[in-house]
């Protein structure tokens, strides 16, 4: 693997046609570097991607059978695998066929990147069969991360993710009443992560616990803080998934409430409020949301990863639950806020 630093590809910036010089800003051919010219075939069925990384956000070291090239658009980043070396907006990253090679956002941002192959297919054109092994991934480790993609591939067509991202054609007042509904499911979180905390006890996973704690608490108010103060409306289904949620990190396992935790409330959040920062851009509760769901997701799966004391069928079955309790909680908020919103413009 090596990466081109965009300033040292050489670069024109005119050149002369019918005789005359014509002006053409900057521009940097890849062709013009030998390496580059040598990577990119001549004839090429082109996959093109794009590639977000959060900070702290890690694609883990893996392998494919195909070279790719990954270019940086914005923002930073750091490869791993058989070279670990900064990334910056510009660099070229090649990789030969079969190199170790993983990313991991860094700075503010993060980044984002093109990613390209040149034969066959993308390398996630399809996500069940993707063409890439992941190195010193644990083999239940990997089915766990299938599995909980396939959770949050659907979860992508829920009723509230569809309505937060069509928000602004929406009739008057769904925009608030989604909020209100929200903020009932926001403060009953807080609860949730903390009756967390308290099942754990003195176990080793009640660092990961205190942290995940430490780090979402009192994001509950910054909701508030957009909503004008307005009253909470109470609806039983919301309630009755907040306290299921409750009662298992009261009564379940250490890794059950570590899979619920988050897999399934860290991997929805992160797709809902992705859908939130453009919905609400001026919030800091979702732009917060944005840049930290991934992190907290990621923090499951190394616990997962350090623990032997889980079958893939348990965690399975903890997974299924916590999806399906999510996505009745969402579609019940996303009706409570149509049907709220319908009866006040009634009245």
């Amino acid at each position: 693997m090596e990466v081109i630093e965009r300033e040292a590809l050489e670069q024109i910036t005119s050149v002369v046609v019918d005789g005359a010089v014509h002006d053409i800003g900057l521009l940097k051919d890849f062709h013009r570097n030998p390496t580059l010219a040598a990577f990119v075939p001549d004839l090429a069925r082109l996959s093109i991607s794009w590639v977000r990384l959060r900070p702290g956000e890690e694609l883990s070291v893996h392998q494919h059978p195909t070279k790719s090239m990954i270019i940086v658009a914005e923002g930073t980043g750091r490869t791993m695998g058989d070279a670990t070396t900064d990334i910056r907006s510009g660099d070229i990253v090649v990789v030969p066929p079969g190199a170790r090679h993983g990313f991991v956002g860094t700075g503010p941002t993060g980044f984002w990147a093109l990613s390209i192959q040149f034969e066959g297919t993308g390398l996630y054109e399809d996500p069940d069969n993707a063409r890439v092994s992941f190195v010193g991934d644990r083999a239940d480790i990997a089915t766990i991360r299938a599995e909980n993609d396939k959770y949050m591939r659907a979860y992508e067509g829920n009723a509230l993710v569809r309505l937060i991202r069509d928000i602004d054609a929406q009739p008057v007042g769904v925009r608030e009443s989604l909020l209100d509904h929200l903020q009932g499911w926001s403060n009953a979180f807080q609860r949730i992560i903390a009756a967390r905390v308290v099942g754990e006890g003195d176990s080793p996973a009640r660092a990961l616990a205190d942290e995940h704690l430490t780090e979402e608490v009192g994001h509950h108010r910054l909701l508030a803080a957009i909503r004008d103060g307005r009253d909470v409306p109470w609806d039983p289904v919301i309630a009755g998934v907040s306290s299921w949620f409750l009662d298992r990190m009261a009564t379940g396992s250490s890794v059950e409430r570590t899979v619920l935790a988050h897999l399934a409330l860290e991997g929805s959040g992160m797709i809902f409020h992705a859908a939130g920062v453009h919905a609400f851009a001026s919030s800091e509760y979702f732009r917060l949301h944005d840049g930290a769901d991934a992190e907290h997701l990621e923090m499951g799966y190394r616990e997962l990863s350090e623990r032997r004391d889980w079958t893939v069928e348990q965690v399975s079955a903890a997974l299924r639950q916590g999806w399906q309790m999510m996505e009745l909680l969402c579609d019940r908020i996303a009706d409570r806020a149509r049907s709220a919103a319908l009866a006040d413009h009634v009245h």
